[in-house]
């Protein structure tokens, strides 16, 4: 997946917000990282993967999962951003041989690892694994394309 252009327009989303000009650098960055780990963590929510007991939970919201599916997605490359991995061209997206809840441990991880040890690797690594995600989703790489510029605050505003 050519993600090239998603930095261009995230670029243009975070110039134009408002941050809070008491936080520091690495104050922004940590809340940006907790943001992505809850916004993944409502994202598996919403999936039901994580239960294993027998329940009458109503039917899945697709349009819902989708939803915050994209917001995590934005976060993701707006963390790319910020960390200055803009070069970041194509991004491989292979089908993920784990089940749906072994997707999401292994996001969590692989936040973790950004943040222990930030590298464009492990945020590649990130990327990869989220994009992953999409397939396990049902969800193409045009629909994931698509609701990310349909998401952005900047269409939003037109």
């Amino acid at each position: 997946m050519n993600i090239t252009n998603l930095f261009k327009i995230q670029r243009e989303i975070s110039n134009e917000l408002a941050v809070d000009s008491n936080l520091s650098d690495y104050k922004i960055l940590a809340r940006k990282n907790l943001e992505l780990t809850i916004k993944i963590s409502d994202l598996a929510r919403a999936t039901n993967c994580y239960k294993y007991w027998i329940s009458d939970d109503p039917i899945l919201d697709n349009n819902k999962i989708f939803e915050k599916y994209i917001s995590c997605f934005i976060q993701i490359i707006s963390l790319g951003l910020n960390n200055n991995y803009t070069d970041i061209e194509e991004v491989n997206v292979e089908p993920s041989e784990y089940c749906l809840s072994d997707e999401f441990i292994n996001l969590f991880i692989d936040i973790n690892d950004l943040i222990i040890s930030p590298s464009k690797d492990h945020f590649i690594t990130l990327l990869e694994d989220f994009l992953s995600l999409s397939i396990n989703l049902d969800f193409s790489e045009g629909m994931v394309l698509d609701g990310f510029y349909q998401n952005s605050p900047l269409n939003l505003a037109l």
